[in-house]
């Protein structure tokens, strides 16, 4: 079993991928490498567009999102 990788994936509250961590077996030493890939690096007006979006957007909201959080009426 000390031989095996192991895998997990940290998903955010609408199931897209945030990152996926690998480790390695453990050396003769017993150091485990512990790797971290993220997925496809975004451009960082996207990051910060992620602040202030929903988890998972646009796929995680209703075709009234935009008209609920910008009334035309005020």
């Amino acid at each position: 079993m000390a031989d095996q990788r192991l895998e997990l994936t940290e998903t955010d509250s609408a199931g897209n991928a945030l990152a996926t961590y690998i480790a390695s077996p453990t050396d003769s030493k017993g150091v485990c490498r512990v790797d971290i890939i993220e997925p496809t690096t975004k451009r960082p007006w996207q990051r910060l567009l992620d602040v202030f979006l929903p988890a998972g957007y646009p796929h995680s909201v209703t075709d009234d999102y935009l008209e609920f959080v910008h009334p035309h009426h005020i």
